[in-house]
């Protein structure tokens, strides 16, 4: 009865003032209005309100504010932990602000705070540039955005985060603020990185780069040629050229042209590479990754941008049960390679995955003062991907998550990407170096003392 109160009161304040709409559990959209990517999240929020303007979610965070009540901020939903949502509180849904309009020279656009990556992506390549940003085209821009994001560019032309060069935000008393190097540049440096701590971003101003087509290239290997696969990838990426971004998977092997039937569907291992320079310079260089090292299959094709931002939509779609485990690398040795191996050949079903991502190029060039997003001088990546459609496959694949990652302990740190962990406020002090926290604390006590803004990685204000 106290929260029905408290909703009551907050659309009585509402009333007049927004121009959105709002859904409440007994509403017959509630079920659908509720769910997220992750269908693991099963999350029942006591109102969720779909806002329109800047205006509106400054509206909403003042009353559910005032009324005591848990907030979470979704844009796309994609975080894989579904902080996006909450229980028995308020939802700001973002996914009405989705416009995009790109400044007069086309070096920047302005993009709304509850825009895609697709929406991103297409406005930018119908100038002939982009924004770098994540694979997948319905991830939400804001969530990844504050938290890093890597993409098949961040090698050439950094991390999403290094990319904002200003931002509208609504903070935890309403007030509205601009961020940029000339306006609050604390606050600028605390978004490129430090997750949605600080208040709702309703938009994003973000730096484009000329580019159009790009080379594609793919390689399949059977899973017990993973230790000479995998040495070949660390090889030529240690020494690639920066626009030659690469990612190499253990994953069920996917029926492309040209895979022997007889390896279709079971474990193997894949790379994936883009090349975003001059296209005719990244012929050899992508083709000593993907060609060389003894594939059963390999192409390099030329695409446009935005279509290889599409080509694993369908891979990663809603309503399939996710779970991740997300770290940082020093190195692939000997041992790496054996437990990777194991993992591999324990793969839990057609949907589960094991990236090695190598990190490096113009992301690792950003000064480690220069932003709030951290450990730009890790070697890598490891993300154990986790995904299943039935319920009672939950336990098998977490338990194989989890042993997977612990396996990796032996070359693995404890920090994290942040768009990949779950409400674990001790981790957050090893993903961010104590000087980095220690300011992302200090902004926090600033602009959200009572910690209004929790719904997500929790940094607690300086006391």
């Amino acid at each position: 009865m106290e929260t029905s109160q408290r909703v009551g009161r907050i659309l009585a304040s509402l009333d007049g003032e927004f121009a959105g709409s709002v859904v409440l559990p007994a509403d017959p959209d509630y079920e659908q209005a509720r769910r997220i990517w992750n269908a693991t999240v099963d999350k029942r929020p006591a109102l969720i309100a779909y806002c329109a303007s800047t205006a509106d979610v400054s509206a909403v965070v003042r009353a559910a504010r005032a009324e005591g009540l848990t907030l979470s901020v979704r844009g796309g939903g994609h975080q894989v932990a579904g902080l996006s949502v909450c229980d028995e509180g308020v939802v700001v849904d973002l996914s009405r602000m989705r416009s995009v309009v790109v400044d007069a020279d086309g070096t920047s656009l302005r993009a709304g705070g509850g825009c895609l990556l697709g929406d991103v992506d297409t406005k930018a390549a119908s100038l002939g540039r982009v924004v770098p940003a994540g694979v997948v085209s319905h991830t939400g821009l804001g969530g990844l955005a504050l938290g890093g994001g890597f993409g098949w560019t961040f090698r050439n032309y950094g991390l999403t985060c290094d990319n904002i060069i200003g931002a509208e935000v609504v903070t935890a008393d309403g007030t509205v603020v601009h961020a940029g190097e000339e306006a609050d540049a604390d606050l600028l440096w605390a978004l490129r990185g430090g997750g949605g701590n600080f208040g709702v971003v309703t938009e994003f101003t973000l730096a484009t780069h000329p580019l159009t087509d790009v080379l594609l290239g793919q390689a399949v290997h059977p899973l017990d040629k993973l230790p000479d696969a995998l040495a070949h990838y660390v090889s030529v990426m240690e020494a690639a050229p920066d626009e030659l971004t690469a990612i190499c998977i253990i994953c069920a092997a996917p029926p492309v042209p040209g895979v022997p039937q007889e390896i279709v569907g079971r474990p193997a291992v894949m790379v994936n590479a883009v090349w975003s320079g001059n296209l005719e310079a990244g012929h050899d260089p992508m083709g000593l990754l993907v060609n060389e090292g003894a594939p059963v299959v390999s192409s390099v094709e030329r695409m446009p941008y935005v279509a290889v931002q599409s080509m694993q939509d369908d891979l990663h779609p809603h309503g399939r049960r996710n779970y991740n485990k997300s770290r940082y690398l020093g190195r692939v040795d000997e041992t790496a390679v054996k437990a990777l191996l194991e993992a591999g050949r324990r793969l839990p079903g057609q949907h589960s995955q094991i990236e090695v991502l190598r990190l490096g190029g113009a992301a690792s060039r950003v000064p480690a003062d220069a932003t709030a997003f951290a450990h730009r001088d890790a070697a890598y990546i490891l993300n154990v991907v986790a995904a299943w459609t039935d319920p009672a496959d939950t336990g098998t694949h977490i338990d194989w998550a989890r042993e997977t990652y612990a396996a990796m302990d032996c070359v693995g740190s404890d920090a994290g990407y942040i768009n990949f962990i779950d409400t674990e406020p001790d981790r957050v002090r090893s993903v961010y170096p104590p000087r980095t926290y220690a300011r992302l604390r200090s902004i926090k006590r600033r602009l959200d003392p009572d910690g209004v803004f929790r719904g997500n990685v929790p940094i607690e204000p300086a006391s």
